[in-house]
């Protein structure tokens, strides 16, 4: 059987409120995103850093119920700090011929990390109203969470 690989799920400009380099491993989510999403704990995660334009791929663990914690934990939290916003995305195998009914989940939130929406997606150049994106500071510069207090 030929399969594809699909889009499964997608929660879109989550805000990271935690970075932890010491714990052994994965991207941490809200249990209620997880479940909007459809995403399982230990399940592969795709984190793309709008912010700072790096991704990685780890896995899901699941949050404290009704808490908006998103943390990158591990190696990760050396690409991923607080404050950036990251789209989290899962894919899935999909048979040829189920491909034209495959509907991924696709999750919209605010700063908090609360659901604003689920999808459609707005095709490009289209956009929503929305707040403009920061860019990272260039190569020897640092951002404002970064330099030292006065």
């Amino acid at each position: 059987m030929l399969t594809k690989k699909l889009l499964s799920a997608k929660i879109h400009r989550l805000t990271v409120t935690g970075a932890d380099v010491a714990y052994e491993g994965s991207f941490t989510l809200p249990p209620e995103l997880m479940e909007a999403a459809n995403i399982v704990s230990y399940e592969s995660l795709h984190v793309w850093n709008v912010t700072r334009g790096t991704r990685l791929e780890t896995y899901a663990i699941r949050g404290q119920t009704g808490s908006s914690d998103v943390c990158a934990n591990g190696a990760a939290a050396h690409l991923i700090f607080p404050g950036d916003q990251v789209i989290v995305a899962t894919y899935a195998f999909v048979a040829d011929a189920d491909v034209p009914e495959h509907q991924p989940r696709l999750i919209f939130v605010d700063q908090q990390n609360r659901i604003t929406h689920t999808g459609p997606e707005l095709p490009g150049p289209q956009r929503r109203p929305q707040s403009p994106v920061e860019h990272a500071p260039s190569a020897g510069q640092t951002s404002p969470a970064e330099q030292p207090s006065a």
